[in-house]
């Protein structure tokens, strides 16, 4: 399995896996235009595109459904619940859809076997995946306002993991522009995980199995790159030394404006 964020923050998330010849993208929130550019930028051919799996209805992850869907042949997989919350009206014929999808069923795409989980989230069916291919397994949730025990079980055994690391929690309360309605929604148990809440889950929850752990979905207003990494890292210090070893190698940082590296599983 390889494994390329093509984009990860507010102003689009998109996530490129490679299996047995299968090609998937989660999520599509950059211009179809943009993803088209990362996928050719990371050595893929965008026509080659199996499907498209959408993990909730929100711009940052859906924004390019319908351009992306006119330009390539790739299936979408989406719950019944996010496409209607979409309102897309006349567009949705553009749509070529796979098997509607829901958080409690498990579902294959080519080489793929995903087994999607709910997750807390202020969306109309949010839900995050763990992912299976040729004997490898990723998980991915990077939405949700806290790692609850449900995604930590999930996480288990899996060799690489995108989680969120949105915000520090005094940057965002101290942002000058951002209104408080805002602040709540996004430090709310269905908001945006904090890097604290991040840190606690390697902490308390993580198996350190994973050797594969990339930060996501970071504000670049509320949070930095260096200050979300040094929460990571410390807290998988701060156990035993199977989980501090390499620390700073593990922990990668996803970005909005580029894809990442290849991880090869």
């Amino acid at each position: 399995m390889r494994i390329c964020v093509l984009a990860s923050g507010s102003s689009g998330n998109a996530t490129l896996i490679v299996a047995g010849g299968t090609r998937v993208l989660i999520d599509c929130g950059l211009s179809a235009s943009e993803t088209i550019k990362r996928i050719r930028q990371v050595g893929e051919d965008p026509g080659r595109l199996d499907a498209v799996v959408v993990t909730h209805e929100h711009g940052d992850h859906a924004r390019g459904l319908v351009p992306l869907s006119k330009s390539l042949p790739a299936r979408v997989y989406i719950s019944t619940a996010a496409l209607d919350a979409l309102k897309l009206g006349e567009k949705a014929k553009f749509i070529r859809r796979g098997e509607a999808i829901s958080s409690s069923q498990d579902f294959e795409i080519g080489a793929f076997r995903f087994s999607p989980f709910a997750i807390p989230h202020d969306a109309a069916d949010p839900m995050a995946f763990t992912i299976a291919a040729n004997g490898a397994k990723m998980g991915i949730a990077v939405d949700l306002g806290h790692i609850n025990a449900l995604a930590a079980a999930a996480f288990r055994g899996c060799d690489a993991l995108i989680i969120e690391a949105n915000h520090e929690v005094e940057m965002l309360r101290a942002c000058a522009f951002y209104p408080w309605s805002l602040k709540q929604r996004i430090m709310s148990s269905e908001g945006h995980t904090s890097n604290d809440e991040m840190a606690r889950f390697l902490s308390e929850d993580f198996d350190g199995k994973a050797e594969h752990i990339v930060l996501a979905h970071l504000s670049r207003n509320t949070n930095h790159p260096a200050v979300a990494q040094l929460a990571a890292v410390q807290a998988l210090e701060a156990r035993s030394p199977l989980f501090s070893a390499n620390a700073e190698k593990r922990v990668k940082i996803a970005r909005h404006d580029g894809p990442s590296d290849w991880i090869e599983l």
